[in-house]
């Protein structure tokens, strides 16, 4: 974690009140599970035409697929959805794909957000991730 990193999770376990008690008693890993939940971080999971289908369905499938294939701006993409290639994490594969609900009749925000899931994982922080961000080398409260 970088220093910045480090600060930003001291200031949570100290203005988290769920984290006030395995504070005080100094349980890492206690801390380490609190601070995990809800973590993720963006994944490198390539997907391509039959994973838009099984996750939004036929029916919006077919509608997100239909719009790929018939918008030249996504010439490019075609390649990598039947190779089974487009990294769904990827920031502007995101955007793109929140974009597509103000489109009418390309994608729900329902949709949207399935495939965008495809691109996170969990994030979880491990004990020594909270001991180095909270404590010194020698034990003492970093301030």
């Amino acid at each position: 974690m970088t220093p910045e990193q480090q600060a930003e999770l001291r200031a949570q376990v100290r203005a988290d009140e769920a984290c006030a008690t395995p504070y005080a008693e100094r349980d890492i890993h206690e801390l380490a599970r609190i601070l995990s939940a809800g973590r993720v971080r963006q994944s490198a999971r390539e997907i391509g035409n039959g994973t838009i289908i099984e996750t939004l369905g036929i029916e919006a499938g077919n509608k997100l697929l239909d719009h790929i294939a018939n918008d030249n701006n996504l010439r490019h993409v075609r390649p990598l959805l039947y190779q089974g290639r487009l990294i769904v994490g990827a920031p502007l594969v995101q955007a793109a794909l929140q974009s597509y609900v103000a489109l009418p009749d390309v994608l729900s925000q329902e949709g949207a957000d399935k495939m965008c899931a495809l691109g996170r994982e969990p994030d979880p922080l491990g004990p020594l991730d909270v001991a180095e961000a909270l404590y010194n080398p020698d034990g003492t409260e970093k301030a």
